[in-house]
C-alpha cells in the first residue's frame, strides 16, 4: 500500500535507526516499502548505513549521479517502488505509532481528488543568542488553525493555502499517480523543492482549469518528530546542493528562491477568491518571503 522514501546525508547512526525504528514499530498493520537513498559520499562515511538498512529488511539505494539534490534522492526512491500510495521520511526525523492508522483513516474519508495528505509535527530548533548561546525551542510544526477552513470552503484553491503553510515531508502523504502526472520533485531546487512539488500536483488556479485542480486535506493529528538543526539531512549537504562548508549560503538562498518564484509567483489580493479569512493574504506573503531566506524545513 506504501512505498517509504527515506533519503540520508551524514546523518548520525542513531538518528537513522531511531527513523527506521520507528516505520516498525506503527500501530497498523499494513504492507509497505522501504526504500533508503543515501548520498553521503563514501570518505564522510562513519558507518555502515547499507548494512544497517539491510539489517531491517529494507532497501537501500546509493544517490545516482543522474538523480540531483534531495528531490532527486526522493525520485530515485519513488521509482524503485510501485505502491500507490507514497510516504517520506527523512532519516533525521521520526513517525509517532499513530501514522499509517491516520493516513489509513484520511483514504478513507477524503473526496475523490485528494492527492496529498498531511498531518503536523513537534519540532525542537535552535535559537541562538549571543550573550548565552544556544537555546532550543520546542513547537509544533505545520499546524494552522486559523486558516484551516480554507481548505473545507475552497478546497479547488488549496494552491494557495499551501504556499503560505507548507507541510514537512515527513508528515505528508502523496497520492503515487499525481505524483507521477507532473513529473516528481524538481531536481533543480536544493529548498523549497517539497513545497514546489504539492503545488504542481494541486494546481495554479491561475492556470490551471478547476476540473483539473486536486484537493489537499490536513490530517488533524501529531505524528512525527521533525528535527531542524544546520546538518539535518536536507540541509547543506550533497542532496541540497550546497557543502556544508560552502560561504556563499547566500547566494545559494537567492539562486533557489529566484527559481522558486519564477516558477510559482506570489499571489496578488486579487488572484485569491472572496471568502478567505482575514490576514490569510498576509500570512501567504509572509511566509513566502521567509521561503526566499530560510532553508527547507
Amino acid at each position: 500500500m506504501f512505498d517509504i522514501i527515506v533519503p540520508i546525508f551524514n546523518i548520525p547512526q542513531d538518528f537513522l535507526e531511531r527513523a527506521l525504528d520507528s516505520i516498525l514499530n506503527q500501530e497498523a498493520d499494513i504492507p509497505y516499502s522501504v526504500f533508503v537513498i543515501d548520498g553521503t559520499p563514501p570518505e564522510m562515511a562513519k558507518y555502515d548505513a547499507k548494512a544497517l538498512v539491510s539489517s531491517y529488511g529494507f532497501t537501500y539505494l546509493r544517490q545516482s549521479p543522474d538523480h540531483k539534490l534531495v528531490g532527486g534522492a526522493r525520485n530515485q526512491g519513488v521509482s524503485a517502488g510501485s505502491n500507490p500510495y507514497l510516504l517520506f521520511l527523512d532519516g533525521d526525523d521520526y513517525w509517532y505509532s499513530n501514522w499509517f492508522s491516520e493516513c489509513l483513516s484520511a483514504i478513507s474519508n477524503s473526496q475523490d481528488k485528494t492527492a496529498i495528505w498531511s498531518a503536523a509535527l513537534d519540532t525542537e530548533y535552535p535559537v541562538i543568542s549571543p550573550k548565552t548561546g544556544t537555546h532550543y525551542m520546542k513547537g509544533v510544526y505545520g499546524h494552522y488553525p486559523k486558516f484551516s477552513s480554507v481548505l473545507e470552503t475552497h478546497p479547488d484553491y488549496a494552491y494557495f493555502y499551501l504556499l503560505g503553510h507548507p507541510p514537512a515531508p515527513s508528515a505528508t502523504m502523496i497520492e503515487r499517480k499525481a505524483y507521477q502526472s507532473v513529473g516528481g520533485y524538481h531536481e533543480g531546487l536544493g529548498i523549497i523543492e517539497d513545497t514546489e512539488l504539492l503545488l504542481r500536483i494541486v494546481g495554479d488556479p491561475r492556470k490551471v482549469p478547476i476540473q483539473e485542480r486536486r484537493h489537499y486535506e490536513f490530517i488533524p493529528a501529531i505524528t512525527a518528530y521533525h528535527w531542524i538543526g544546520s546538518e539535518n539531512t536536507t540541509n547543506r549537504g550533497s542532496q541540497s546542493g550546497v557543502s556544508i562548508l560552502t560561504e556563499d549560503i547566500d547566494g545559494f538562498f537567492k539562486e533557489n528562491s529566484d527559481l522558486f518564484l519564477s516558477l510559482h509567483p506570489t499571489p496578488t489580493p486579487s488572484d485569491l477568491p472572496d471568502g478567505l479569512p482575514k490576514g490569510f493574504y498576509a500570512t501567504v506573503k509572509g511566509v513566502m518571503r521567509e521561503q526566499t531566506i530560510l532553508t527547507n524545513i
